[in-house]
């Protein structure tokens, strides 16, 4: 009798342990979400601005927060985009050449996970 009764006390504390892991969890899942949300928003809102460099941060920083969310490499992408999209040369009306886009650094690497 007193094994059932203490069986049934480590079964029920070892269900709220496992709740209580599983909250905790979330909120932390949330708080990183929250957290690549603010640096998207940041990111495209330097874009907005023509502020390349600071909407390449920003994305950098979102990658950061979560590496397996996909936004913060969708902000990277927009923003390496507009840094290299063409621009019309003024006289002529024809497009100017493109910016050659650099080697990746060791640093780009490593954020990327290669």
């Amino acid at each position: 009798m007193l094994k059932a009764i203490v069986g049934a006390v480590l079964l029920v504390a070892a269900f709220v342990l496992s709740y209580a892991s599983y909250t905790k969890g979330e909120a932390m899942m949330a708080k990183k979400e929250a957290l690549v949300m603010k640096y998207v928003k940041a990111s495209d809102d330097a874009l907005a601005k023509s502020d390349i460099k600071g909407a390449i941060k920003y994305a950098k920083m979102a990658i950061e927060a979560d590496p397996k969310d996909k936004k913060g490499y969708v902000c990277y992408n927009n923003a390496l985009v507009a840094k290299y999209k063409p621009v019309k040369a003024e006289s002529s009306g024809e497009e100017a050449p493109k910016k050659e886009a650099p080697a990746p650094s060791e640093e780009d690497d490593s954020l990327l996970g290669c």
